[in-house]
């Protein structure tokens, strides 16, 4: 739990302040230092454009946290609204929900967003929203069954008795209640959002730039795997120490929050 804590915190720590961490520029190419392996100078090796591997690894957590976070964060809100209303109002708008979240969750999630991805073009912003998009059912589902269990409960016909609204009973009575399992499932998110990004990157439909993100600088350096292995090799690390940490974090938040547990 610490280790997985402390990679973390150096992995926000290289996004926020890359220039201080890094011992170069992203942009340096040294045509006298190309494909060297990883030595005192280039801690991880330099790639065939003669720039230095760690420096790369450092600026490119940016675009691959950005890309989790953001899309967990728009998945979560869209999946929680869509759950919140089926599962307090019921009727035919939950029936109308479900059937579409059963629609879209008959689709892999990479393959519903490498299509969106296809279809909007290339780009950060195109994979934060197909990403969203495919992570949507899992949450809507997660929290419309937590919404029908509190609703059901003394306090909330209490709060129908003296009048309450539906929407103040729904946000400050029955959403505060659900949060914990949301919360645990938007933190194992991120891990799953960040590989989806960095497959979508390595198949050319990220952002295309002089500073790449893990995913394209994986690409790039599947080429070169047999005269110089820490291209790939350190990228492909990277994204596993990342995603195995987020899912650790997010198991002992579970444990954590589990009243089971208590």
């Amino acid at each position: 739990m610490l280790s997985a804590s402390l990679i973390i915190v150096f992995i926000v720590a290289c996004a926020i302040f890359p220039e201080w961490i890094a011992p170069y520029s992203p942009l340096d190419m040294n045509v006298n230092h190309i494909l060297q392996p990883p030595s005192a100078a280039y801690l991880l090796g330099t790639d065939q454009f003669g720039r230095d591997v760690f420096t790369l690894l450092v600026y490119g957590s940016r675009q691959s946290l950005l890309t989790g976070i953001g899309s967990v964060l728009i998945g979560g809100l869209a999946g929680a609204l869509c759950g919140l209303l089926a599962g307090y109002h019921g009727r035919w708008l939950d029936t109308f929900f479900m059937r579409l979240i059963d629609v879209v969750m008959s689709i892999p999630g990479i393959l519903l967003a490498l299509a969106i991805s296809v279809a909007l073009g290339s780009g950060p912003l195109t994979i934060i929203l197909a990403i969203s998009v495919a992570v949507i059912p899992g949450y809507a589902r997660v929290m419309r069954g937590q919404v029908i269990a509190v609703k059901s409960r003394q306090f909330i016909d209490a709060a129908r008795a003296i009048g309450t609204p539906n929407r103040e009973i729904m946000l400050r009575h029955i959403l505060p209640n659900c949060l914990s399992p949301m919360l645990v499932m938007m933190t194992t998110g991120i891990g799953f959002s960040i590989l989806i990004s960095s497959a979508l990157s390595f198949l050319g439909l990220g952002e295309i730039s002089e500073i790449p993100d893990w995913g394209y600088l994986l690409s790039q350096g599947r080429s070169y795997m047999t005269i110089a292995w820490w291209i790939a090799t350190f990228p492909g690390l990277a994204i596993t120490c990342l995603v195995v940490s987020v899912n650790l974090i997010g198991d002992e938040l579970r444990n954590r929050l589990d009243p089971r547990n208590s």
